[in-house]
């Protein structure tokens, strides 16, 4: 028997993994156990801080707009195929034997999963598991109300608690879900679950560009390179380029055979973290992950929101942060070298802003608190 399952599917960049990475390490430091139930691409980049993963027929995108779902070999899913994957995650689920099942993002996102994720929410309140849903602090924006009626009907019954990784100082789910206000009795904010960073940091030098996963990072990361050159303070610092692992490969051998001196290109770098704890800047899309980074290491950061296929979350997550001057905005329609260069020149990081960045630690206690039966109270 495991105490936590813990469900999560990435479809395009590796953000969600990453955030449930944290939460993982931190439940297990409450003594839980803990079981990943994984459903996107294996990455060797991945690693959920506990031994015990259980890896689903794997699927993804089947490109930037969100379009449909491929497997591992980029072929269309079909009926036979998620009657396997429903078997397979119901047979994760028996092995397991939770007696707590968090679910990333469902039914606020991942509707195309609602195939074998109602099945298995219903078996678990059958089974008198308690059912918790993990979402960030806010969503993409929907034109179908409907749609948003859906997702409060199947929270509102198939699920005890919604964990929302946000801080109502900032502001709350209902600024992104117009009928947050009809889960109040389940709705549970962490803060925002950022990573703890290493201590005693050297002199800041150098500039870091980062493209998360990298599966849209191409334009980013392209001209981030031929902006150097025009910046007043970094061209002659180094740059550390970071592409992500899903990075096409003909771009990064491209961009590789033409890097100019001084810049390093990678495709990961392990000590990601400790090295934005060193840079003098950072230029980044504005992920959930990405920004609590940039936040946690306390760099100056420029952030290009991802906006293809009606992604909208990162932009108005973005415009939050820069409104208050955490975060320097640069929209993606006005992304070239020249607007890119001044954008890092003159960015710089708050001496003192108010947020709660220790979720992964407070949404652990909560989690426990729950399989345990107490009260476990509310943030803010």
């Amino acid at each position: 028997m495991t105490d936590v399952m813990i469900y999560v599917q990435h479809l395009l960049g590796i953000g969600h993994v990453r955030r449930t990475a944290l939460l993982v390490q931190e439940i297990q430091k409450t003594g839980l156990s803990v079981g990943v139930v994984s459903g996107g691409i294996p990455d060797d980049a991945i690693d959920f801080g506990t031994d015990t993963v259980i890896q689903l027929p794997p699927c993804r995108s089947a490109d930037h707009g969100f379009s449909g779902l491929v497997d591992k070999n980029g072929t269309a899913v079909d009926d036979a195929w998620k009657t396997r994957r429903q078997q397979a995650l119901f047979d994760a689920y028996r092995d397991l034997s939770p007696e707590l099942l968090m679910v990333e993002m469902f039914p606020f996102g991942r509707r195309a999963f609602r195939f074998e994720l109602l099945p298995l929410l219903e078996k678990a309140g059958q089974d008198g598991v308690k059912r918790v849903c993990s979402v960030r602090d806010l969503l993409v924006r929907k034109t179908d109300i409907a749609k948003e009626r859906w997702m409060r009907d199947v929270a509102l019954s198939h699920f005890d608690t919604i964990l929302v990784h946000g801080d109502p100082v900032v502001f709350g789910f209902d600024r992104s879900f117009p009928f947050a206000g009809d889960l109040s009795g389940k709705l549970e904010y962490t803060g925002y679950v950022a990573p703890q960073m290493p201590q005693g940091r050297a002199p800041r030098n150098g500039v870091m560009v980062s493209a998360g996963g990298g599966a849209v990072g191409v334009e980013l990361i392209r001209t981030a390179i031929a902006a150097r050159p025009h910046s007043q303070k970094y061209a002659d610092v180094p740059w550390d380029i970071i592409t992500g692992p899903h990075f096409p490969a003909e771009d990064f051998a491209a961009i590789n055979r033409h890097l100019p001196q001084n810049m390093t290109l990678h495709r990961f770098l392990s000590d990601f973290r400790h090295r934005l704890t060193r840079a003098s800047a950072s230029v980044s899309q504005a992920g959930y992950n990405t920004l609590m980074d940039v936040l946690a290491a306390g760099v100056p950061s420029v952030m290009v929101p991802f906006a293809e296929g009606g992604e909208s979350e990162q932009t108005e997550r973005a415009e939050i942060f820069a409104a208050k001057n955490i975060i320097s905005l640069l929209p993606a329609p006005q992304l070239t070298p020249l607007a890119l260069a001044k954008a890092i020149d003159n960015a710089d990081f708050p001496k003192e802003f108010e947020l709660s960045l220790d979720g992964a630690r407070i949404g652990a206690a909560k989690i426990r608190a729950i399989i345990m039966g107490k009260d476990h109270g509310h943030l803010g």
